[in-house]
């Protein structure tokens, strides 16, 4: 099941400045949360989510967001709200802090009113970021050159879920997203002298860590070399040449594997004997 959150931002709902009813000079929070979740701003409680309130001092405040549920850790952090700007905040409870993920987002007006700009960071850092589907480096991430209107942002990083937010980015303003990725389930593949367990298998999809080939490997032309990347030189492998929570192996820096097809700005590969998956051609190159 993939697991990437959509999120879509729109622009009259998130900049709230001129005429609105924030005058301005005050801010305004939207949180939303999944399970609902109990708010407090600076201890005091906002109630469940969602929460929206407007009028609100900017400054920077300590948010907590806590789930009914005991058995869900909640999530604290400090946010900063601007004036005339909406902060948007989602999260997701888990159990496990470490596969909670979520977003922060808001504005910052800018001096240049025709002028855009992104910045984006994430935990873990050095995220693989995408705009509208073409790689454009690694998390912390800024750029004044994506236009104004609305954009697909895409980060991924091995052993995290894949994160997809949706966000319009306006003349005259900074659009500031700070992303948390959950970690995701590694079930490794149980070796053939492996004793029988009576635990049910689980259900969620088997991801591979291969081991990093001899450097004496030998692989037959034409073979696809896997390059050097910013998630400790390890490389997601894709059942489908597509991003998303497909990943069925993860390959390292400098292993050889044989090339069968290639499809946009992916090579396929066979990671496995009798086993095949995509591997993008930004880290990957193809040596015939």
């Amino acid at each position: 099941m993939r697991l990437t959150r959509l999120i879509l931002i729109l622009s009259t709902s998130v900049l709230l400045g001129g005429c609105s009813l924030l005058g301005g000079k005050k801010a305004g929070i939207q949180i939303t949360a999944n399970p609902q979740a109990n708010v407090f701003l600076d201890n005091k409680s906002l109630g469940q989510t969602p929460v929206y309130q407007e009028g609100l001092k900017p400054g920077t405040y300590t948010l907590k967001v806590a789930a009914s549920d005991q058995t869900l850790s909640a999530w604290e952090g400090k946010i900063t709200l601007n004036a005339g700007a909406l902060t948007v905040i989602d999260r997701q409870l888990a159990a496990d802090p470490a596969k909670s993920f979520g977003y922060t987002l808001t504005f910052e007006v800018l001096a240049n009113k025709t002028a855009t700009e992104v910045n984006l960071v994430s935990f873990p850092d050095t995220v693989s970021v995408m705009v509208d589907g073409a790689p454009v480096g690694f998390t912390p991430f800024k750029s004044d050159s994506i236009a104004a209107g609305g954009h697909t942002f895409t980060l991924t990083s091995p052993g995290y879920q894949d994160q997809v937010i949706k966000a319009s980015v306006r003349a005259g303003n900074r659009l500031v997203i700070n992303v948390q990725l959950g970690a995701q389930t590694i079930v490794p593949t149980p070796t053939p002298n492996a004793t029988p367990s009576a635990t049910p298998t689980p259900s969620s999809v088997e991801i591979t860590p291969l081991p990093k080939q001899a450097t004496n490997s030998a692989v037959l032309k034409p073979y696809v070399e896997i390059l050097a990347t910013p998630d400790n030189n390890r490389l997601k492998v894709r059942s489908e040449n597509v991003i998303g929570n497909n990943i069925i192996a993860i390959v390292n820096t400098g292993d050889k594997f044989p090339y069968f097809a290639t499809s946009g700005s992916w090579f396929q590969i066979e990671y496995l004997t009798g086993k095949k998956g995509w591997v993008s051609s930004t880290y990957a190159k193809l040596i015939q």
